[in-house]
């Protein structure tokens, strides 16, 4: 068999070019298209939420009045968003 790439002749039963290493046969199977989601500004306005309220949180935690709905928010913002990362990684992506 000759390479279709660079011309060298190589076995029959070759799976790559023993000189330029390109592939005998085009491949079964294409990698799935990883493209980037569209929910970016979703994922920027929450940090932004998030850190207003991290920024209410440590300005009342000095004098040590922390306001139980800040604490709450908080602790809402974080089980939200470990439970987006969650479903987001058993969701199947395509």
């Amino acid at each position: 068999m000759i390479c279709r790439h660079c011309g060298t002749e190589i076995a029959d039963k070759a799976i790559i070019c023993y000189r330029c290493g390109a592939a005998t046969a085009e491949p079964a199977r294409r990698p799935a298209d990883r493209s980037t989601p569209s929910g970016g500004w979703l994922v920027s306005a929450l940090a932004l939420v998030v850190l207003f309220l991290a920024a209410l949180y440590l300005g009342q935690a000095e004098s040590g009045q922390v306001p139980p709905a800040v604490s709450y928010t908080i602790a809402a913002l974080a089980a939200i968003v470990l439970g987006w990362r969650w479903w987001s990684r058993r969701t199947p992506r395509g």
